[in-house]
């Protein structure tokens, strides 16, 4: 009896989710602390300042480090927008994604602090993040083992770092529980030549 045909396994839908520890983040993320006080209207790296540029340039390795990994070469021309925002007690950002950007992120300014309640639900992860699979339906039926689980993940935000993930995944912010608020720069990647969200 011959040897049985093998099966040809294809991926698809690979996800890839960046993050960097960016050196010398402390007195930047100061610097930052006084920034959000005072938050421009508009694109954040449109300001002229310090840290501002810092970041951009810190964003600028990331991206040319995502396409090399993802054998994207030449890396495309793109362009970046961001803001900076500082959650409050009991705030929180409902599930999303960034339509019109082809990678979405955050820079973490301030490590948010434990929750100041008590008894909360065991899968409450306040001042967490959550990436989820954007195939809805499909979440219910990953099994463990296979590429495809988990459909989800959760991650407890760190100051100085940096996260990137495709445009297209869904994420929430967890709500905050501290009253010091909790502070970042959210980030949208655009490439030249596709639209972006408001021409949509």
């Amino acid at each position: 009896m011959g040897e049985a045909p093998r099966n040809e396994i294809i991926p698809l839908w690979p996800t890839w989710i960046g993050k960097l520890q960016l050196p010398g983040a402390g007195e930047q993320n100061r610097a930052f602390l006084d920034l959000v006080q005072h938050p421009a209207d508009g694109n954040l790296f449109e300001v002229d300042q310090p840290a501002v540029a810092w970041l951009r340039d810190s964003i600028s390795v990331a991206v040319g480090q995502w396409f090399e990994k993802m054998k994207v070469q030449p890396a495309p021309r793109w362009r970046l927008k961001g803001r900076i925002e500082a959650l409050g007690f009991g705030q929180y950002r409902e599930l999303g994604n960034e339509p019109g950007a082809y990678l979405a992120g955050y820079y973490f300014v301030n490590t948010p602090s434990p929750p100041e309640l008590d008894h909360l639900r065991s899968d409450c992860f306040a001042s967490h993040i959550s990436l989820l699979d954007p195939r809805v339906g499909f979440d219910a039926l990953a099994l463990d083992g296979d590429p495809s689980y988990p459909p989800d993940i959760t991650l407890a935000p760190v100051a100085g770092i940096l996260m990137l993930w495709p445009g297209y995944l869904r994420c929430c912010s967890r709500v905050h529980l501290a009253r010091e608020p909790w502070v970042r720069v959210a980030l949208r990647i655009e490439l030249d030549g596709k639209p972006s969200a408001e021409t949509q």
